[in-house]
């Protein structure tokens, strides 16, 4: 009997531990949730926007850059001369404007109103000339040939008036409006080319649109290149994140903005901060680089932690990590 009740104390003291350690998992696992994936960073691929040929490239793989700063530099001689043209063909067309806008100068108005008494007294001395022989015709004292030639030297006279006052009228008023209106588009035509050239020279050099590290110099100086195509790689070491994969059954405890530990074997002892940046609204498969045999038929949400606390950029891309995400219960709604 009492060996039989020793055996009953034993097998109740099994199942009261394992109804421990049962519930101590359990509220462990809700807790904390541990996942394992592969840091990773934005990656930009510079180039020029217009072909060339390279004639400098300054960073090597490795350097840090600054946003703003210029790495890298075409060959410009052709389009400094192509500025040069258009800037020259630009200041002929305001010089044109600027004179039509002014008007006549003063010796131009002068003397087109001295051209125009010229032709007031030749008209003056042809009319005295045309009466004077028209009476002596009447009279018989000249002949019919005479006559006419005075007749014609009046028409002539006339016509010349005219045209002198004519020319005297559009010196006084300018140039018309329709003619200024051309011009000032031909300046403005001008000001395009001369913007259009100095954006190509803009063009052909590469300047970092963020800080961070070159990690692949594509092309080296001599060489020709079309647009567009990477001369230099640079991660921005401000944009790294860790991809992990959570099941679908543990997806509801996990939000936006939700804090994590990271650490990497590679330094060990060593936790960095981080944060739920993304979680992905459509399930997919386990990848098989992630999990368990058993596992990778589960349905999982890929999620993004941003890495907020590496301030010696420890963690590079492609580095494996472990994340911990603290949790509550696994009833919260996903965000």
């Amino acid at each position: 009997m009492n060996r039989k009740r020793v055996v009953l104390i034993l097998v109740g003291l099994a199942v009261l531990v394992l109804g421990v350690y049962l519930v101590v998992r359990s509220r462990g696992a809700d807790e904390a949730l541990l996942a394992s994936g592969t840091v990773e960073a934005t990656e930009a691929g510079l180039g020029f926007q217009v072909p060339g040929r390279i004639e400098r490239v300054v960073p090597n793989e490795g350097d840090r850059v600054r946003a703003g700063d210029q790495l890298a530099w075409l060959d410009r001689t052709e389009l400094e001369a192509r500025r040069a043209q258009a800037a020259a063909q630009l200041a002929a067309a305001q010089a044109v404007l600027a004179e039509l806008q002014a008007g006549a100068r003063s010796e131009e108005l002068a003397q087109a109103r001295e051209a125009a008494r010229a032709a007031d007294e030749r008209l003056t001395d042809a009319q005295r000339d045309f009466e004077r022989v028209q009476r002596l015709l009447q009279g018989g004292a000249v002949s019919q040939e005479a006559y006419d030639k005075a007749k014609l030297a009046l028409e002539v006279a006339t016509s010349q008036r005219d045209q002198a006052g004519h020319q005297l009228k559009l010196v006084e008023t300018g140039p018309r409006p329709e003619r200024i209106a051309a011009q000032r588009a031909a300046v403005a035509q001008g000001e395009a080319a001369v913007r259009q050239a100095e954006a190509a020279l803009a063009n052909a050099v590469i300047t970092a649109p963020f800080d961070g590290v070159v990690t692949v110099r594509d092309r080296e100086p001599g060489e020709s290149v079309g647009a567009g195509a990477p001369v230099l790689t640079v991660m921005n070491l401000a944009d790294r994140w860790v991809r992990i994969y959570i099941r679908e059954d543990r997806i509801g405890a996990v939000q936006i903005g939700q804090p994590a530990v990271i650490r990497a074997d590679t330094y060990r002892g060593k936790a960095y901060g981080g944060s739920v940046s993304f979680i992905s609204s459509e399930a997919e498969f386990t990848p098989r680089n992630v999990q368990t045999t058993e596992e990778r038929v589960k349905l999982v949400y890929a999620v993004k932690v941003r890495i907020t606390g590496d301030p010696s950029n420890d963690l590079k891309p492609g580095m494996p990590a472990d994340v911990q995400l603290e949790i509550g219960p696994t009833t919260g709604q996903r965000q």
